[in-house]
């Protein structure tokens, strides 16, 4: 037993002081620099997300193992710094734009993307020059290429405008069949998140907003192209209404590409309009990789380290909230952004808070973990300012309630204010197995939150009871925040879901913005001009992944741009299946919309 442990030990530091050396050579190795005359390359071969991704051990394990690399992920700051940056940037002659997103869990969010192209356009406003080059680019990617200069089309490539579409399983009868009952209480007759496990289809109300906000999108989309373009929408309209599919030669006649060149040609027109790179005798260039500002050094909480300079917090929600803890960009635990809240309140370093929401909501209990934790921050002197991204919606308009100014992008999904219960049973399943439950209890409803048995009507009606209270919480918190009438709020309230821009309108938000616009009311709410964002969570590297060594689940050796229809659907039921197991609120009660998905409209 001795020689076993002390051979684990030191096979242990022998791995970690390798793991270490080759981390280390890794950093060390210097980052390409752009020269005079550069383009930066946007390649939108990536996830953008709100949060900074975590960077894990096994991405760089398979990138050892194999000549495969996963697809880089992108937060939405970081990318816009670096276009902010290259407008001053002597060396950047321009950039250029390729490849096609990558979506993936909350990332690629319509509002986001447009705070991308927001960018992009002030860019252009310095006189240097926007190129882009597409095959066959998404609804989305073409958003971002419509802004472009000079667009250039692959002869073999193709441009569909089809619409928007958004499209939800229903298992209701599935779970009746197989003996899986699911009994349902809820407020507000557009709370049309429970309808996938009772029904075979939309309700009406659901339906009908579903539809709104679809149209809204549609038209906001068709506006933007056909602005960034200098396309009639009219015209465009005629020509979508006789097809959706757009070859390069349609392409070019109606105005939605300049130029059809093959690959290798555009490469020649870069280098007549940049210079030569002496090594690979092609454009000089620059990643987007190589040219953010990412942290090279391991990690330290930043909120500890006290140098006494002015920050500002940037704190991100971004996945479903779920009571306790965790952040992995797909799921937030309200404990774990609680902690966050409390030690950015102690250390006096930090002059505000920036929320940045995208998300759906979740768990009313987490919800609330992360109020209570601002509503204490902002009691004590911290100015809280709310940037609500793509979606920001039930859970995630309850936690933007309290703070002193609320931005939302007019694509921006929010509102839903509702809240359901919902609690299955598997008492028929089982028993069809000839398996059957047999309790004791002191009292008649101590099995309550089991999934052994139906709840009786007495118990249904309490929990009723409960599920009303809380809405009317929900309420009273729009009507204090909002300063706005309880019963204007119950009325726009139902569960109903807006779309920014209405928002807006109904005093649902303060201000119609982006994250820039929100982090700049942050520095004048805290009175200093020059403050540094510090994001939570930080951007993590390579030297972090240590910590994750004994953590290595799945190598996955190959990424692709899109899916067959037949594996995409089996992909939307393992997310759909996947957040049941976010619904794990202490009292069964959440305040969510499960329908929505980061590419709302876009998925298809």
């Amino acid at each position: 037993m001795a020689v076993t442990l002390v051979s684990t030990i030191l096979f242990v530091l022998i791995s970690l002081f390798l793991f270490e050396a080759v981390f280390s050579a890794l950093l060390e190795t210097d980052k390409a620099k752009a020269v005079e005359g550069s383009f930066l390359i946007l390649d939108l071969s990536m996830n953008l997300t709100d949060r900074p991704a975590s960077f894990k051990l096994e991405d760089l394990t398979r990138e050892a193992i194999t000549e495969e690399r996963k697809s880089p992920s992108f937060h939405l700051k970081e990318v816009l710094d670096a276009i902010k940056k290259a407008e001053t940037d002597p060396k950047i002659r321009g950039i250029f734009i390729k490849g096609g997103f990558l979506p993936d869990g909350y990332g690629c969010g319509y509002a986001a993307i447009h705070e991308l192209v927001s960018a992009l356009e002030d860019f252009k406003k310095t006189g240097k020059s926007t190129i882009g080059f597409f095959s066959d680019p998404s609804q989305l990617d073409y958003l971002v290429y419509s802004i472009c200069d000079e667009l250039h089309m692959n002869p073999s490539g193709s441009l569909i405008l089809k619409g928007l579409a958004n499209e939800q399983i229903f298992l209701g009868e599935a779970l009746e069949r197989y003996g899986v009952g699911v009994q349902v209480v809820r407020v507000g007759e557009f709370k049309g998140a429970v309808e996938p496990f009772i029904s075979t289809q939309f309700s009406e109300e659901n339906r009908m907003q579903i539809s709104r906000l679809l149209e809204l999108r549609w038209n906001n989309y068709l506006k933007t192209i056909c602005s960034n373009r200098g396309l009639v929408r009219d015209d465009l309209i005629i020509d979508l209404n006789k097809t959706f599919l757009f070859p390069p030669d349609l392409c070019k006649a109606n105005g939605l590409t300049d130029f059809i060149t093959p690959y290798g040609e555009m490469l020649d027109k870069l280098l007549e309009l940049g210079i030569e790179d002496e090594d690979s005798e092609e454009f000089a260039h620059i990643d987007l990789i190589d040219y953010v500002e990412r942290p090279q050094l391991p990690v330290q909480n930043e909120s500890a380290q006290g140098n006494g300079k002015p920050k500002i917090a940037l704190i991100y929600i971004e996945g479903t909230i779920m009571d306790g803890w965790g952040d992995d960009g797909l799921s937030v635990g309200g404990d774990e952004i609680a902690q966050r809240i409390r030690e950015i309140s102690r250390d006096d370093d930090y002059k505000a808070i920036v929320m940045r929401v995208n998300s759906p909501g979740g768990s009313v209990s987490g919800s609330d973990t992360i109020l209570s934790e601002l509503s204490r921050a902002r009691v004590g002197g911290l100015p809280i300012v709310v940037s609500m991204g793509s979606v920001a919606a039930s859970g995630g308009y309850w936690i933007s309630m309290d703070s002193d100014r609320v931005f939302a992008h007019e694509q921006t999904i929010t509102g839903s204010i509702g809240v359901f219960g919902l609690l299955p049973n598997i008492k028929s399943l089982v028993e069809s197995f000839s398996l059957h439950w047999d309790v004791v209890k002191t009292h008649s409803s101590a099995d309550l939150m089991g999934v052994s048995r139906p709840k009786s009507p007495d118990e249904l009606y309490i929990i009723q009871q409960y599920v009303d209270r809380i809405y009317d919480r929900f309420i009273s918190l729009v009507s204090l925040s909002r300063d706005l009438n309880s019963s204007h709020v119950d009325k726009i309230a139902q569960g109903r879901v807006w779309m920014g821009a209405d928002a807006y309108e109904l005093g649902l938000v303060d201000e119609l913005g982006g994250l820039k616009e929100a982090l700049a009311h942050g520095a004048v709410l805290s009175g200093i001009e020059d403050c540094e964002i510090v994001e939570f969570p930080v951007a993590k590297n390579p030297m972090d992944a240590i910590a994750d060594i004994f953590n290595i689940t799945s190598l996955k050796m190959g990424e692709k741009n899109s899916d067959s229809p037949i594996i995409a659907a089996f992909k939307n039921m393992k997310i759909f299946i996947s957040q049941i197991e976010n619904f794990n609120d202490p009292r069964h009660s959440y305040t969510i919309l499960p329908w929505y998905r980061g590419r709302f409209g876009f998925s298809h």
